[in-house]
């Protein structure tokens, strides 16, 4: 009996040691995910050509063999999407050249295929044009020389020096229920009207956006209304073209 148990005993240890030394060569075997990262110049102008970067990584490894690199760009607001195939350059560096024709906000998609994984990171950036550029630097200075007779409005923030945006919820604001979002938008003094107003709206750690259009009211008023799906932290990203305005502010509204 005791000879039995020994070697039932014996049997069961060399089972764990196998399934033990199996989990362990498949945990050494598990490779480490690539890591996609795209990078553009800080400032990019409007009919100028533009480089637009990925670095692909799997862990400290450079990765030069991709089986895949596409760049997705669009505006923000329009359909119209177009795809672009990078081409490696070096030490894992994958590339396109851009020329942007339109001022805005544009998104940019890194379609990445590589040793059998897949990732696809986001960027939002800013295209600005030359009349733009030059009107907020002359703002920028005459903010500088006059800082200390300027004060914030209580509601608003100047973003680039170029827009005051005035942006008012009627809280509390009720998951499932409409809700109106209003911003009142001045440059200076002096309301602006005419303008092209959107509303991105999207939940906090949510990759889904919404782009609403407002409807003008009077005296520089924008509002629009909107049913939030669920409770938590919304951000609402507030975008206004107008001429060589291209200007945008990012507000926090909680919804119960």
């Amino acid at each position: 009996m005791f000879m039995k148990k020994l070697i039932i005993l014996l049997f069961t240890l060399l089972i764990l040691s196998a399934c033990s030394k199996e989990e362990a060569k498949q945990q050494e075997k598990a490779p480490e995910m690539i890591e996609v990262t795209i990078t553009t110049p800080e400032k990019i102008k409007v009919q100028e050509e533009t480089t637009i970067k990925a670095s692909v990584l799997q862990g400290k490894e450079k990765v030069t063999d991709a089986d895949e690199v596409k760049f997705e760009i669009w505006k923000a607001g329009q359909d119209d999407h177009e795809m672009f195939e990078a081409k490696h350059d070096q030490d894992g560096i994958y590339s396109v050249k851009k020329t942007f024709t339109e001022g805005g906000n544009y998104f940019i998609v890194a379609h990445t295929t590589a040793r059998h994984m897949h990732s696809m990171p986001k960027k939002e950036i800013t295209v600005e044009t030359a009349e733009a550029e030059k009107q907020a630097e002359g703002t920028e200075h005459s903010h500088d020389d006059h800082q200390s007779e300027s004060s914030e409005h209580e509601h608003g923030e100047h973003h680039n020096s170029e827009v005051d945006f005035d942006f008012h919820v009627h809280e509390p604001i009720q998951s499932k229920q409409k809700s109106e979002l209003t911003v009142h938008l001045k440059q200076g003094s002096e309301p602006i009207t005419g303008a092209t107003v959107r509303l991105e709206i999207w939940g906090e750690n949510q990759s889904k956006h919404e782009f609403i259009p407002a409807d003008e009211g009077a005296n520089g008023a924008y509002s629009l209304t909107h049913t939030f799906p669920s409770s938590g932290t919304y951000k609402v990203k507030i975008h206004v073209e107008k001429g060589n305005i291209h200007d945008h502010t990012e507000k926090t509204v909680n919804v119960k």
